[in-house]
């Protein structure tokens, strides 16, 4: 049986059109999303829908004059960040502080207690965790070229991009040992992307830096629609804050949320 939007492409297409969806930002109105996707393509591993909201949300930023930096938890080879200071570069307005929170090792292990089955399945062995030592998952980026690292992060965003380096901050190690100490040292945040996977990753940066997003910020959550750990912390969150946001959807697996007043 044909879906509604087949068949409707169907129809269109005997009187000669066609229906398409709409990926352009908003934004975008001299093709500068174009340029800046290009030049973060083979640093980031997000699809186009993904990449056009961020594009419009760090311009949004900027029109409104929200104050803060932006904060990307789970950086790989600095790609989402990169399209942040472009966008920032775009707009002609204040550069603001980039704040980049990696292992810049791998991924971690997920806990099979709260991750759920993809995960596991994904990583393709049951971790054993009982020494509460966290490890690298070995071998999943090797198709990808291999884990991200600082060098190549600085070499995309400080020298291809151009953004001053003064202005961007690497915070090198798990997020549990990172996001804790230097949730003081940030300052006001505008934008906040979560890119952890698993339960405990995004658990410890909703903990550390959620307070610090101004209101009227982004928090994204690239993962809430794909893993059970990544929205089990979040949902477990916003419902012990007693926070009442209203979740976007990106596409299947990112959502964001605005912080309320």
């Amino acid at each position: 049986m044909l879906s509604v939007k087949n068949l409707m492409r169907r129809v269109a297409a005997r009187f000669g059109y066609e229906i398409s969806v709409n990926t352009t930002p908003r934004s975008d109105g001299d093709g500068t999303f174009e340029h800046a996707r290009e030049m973060v393509s083979g640093a980031t591993m997000l699809p186009r829908k993904r990449l056009v909201s961020l594009y419009d949300q760090v311009v949004y930023c900027n029109a409104i004059g929200l104050q803060g930096s932006m904060v990307e938890c789970g950086v790989w080879k600095g790609g989402a960040v990169g399209l942040m200071a472009l966008a920032l570069k775009s707009t002609g307005g204040p550069l603001r502080d980039l704040h980049l929170f990696d292992s810049f090792q791998g991924i971690c292990e997920p806990d099979p207690a709260v991750d759920g089955e993809l995960a596991i399945k994904e990583v393709g062995y049951r971790p054993d965790l009982s020494d509460g030592v966290i490890k690298a998952v070995k071998g999943i980026y090797d198709p990808l070229g291999g884990h991200g690292t600082v060098a190549e992060s600085k070499a995309l965003i400080e020298q291809r991009i151009g953004y001053p380096s003064a202005r961007v901050h690497y915070h090198v190690g798990w997020f549990q040992d990172t996001v804790p100490v230097a949730r003081d040292q940030i300052g006001p945040i505008a934008l906040l992307r979560l890119d952890g996977d698993w339960y405990a990753s995004t658990k410890v940066c909703l903990d550390n830096l959620y307070d610090l997003v101004v209101p009227g910020g982004f928090i994204i959550l690239d993962d809430y629609g794909t893993y059970e750990g990544c929205r089990k912390a979040t949902d477990e969150f916003l419902l012990g804050r007693g926070i009442q946001a209203y979740l976007h959807t990106v596409d299947r697996g990112c959502y964001y949320l605005i912080k309320p007043e």
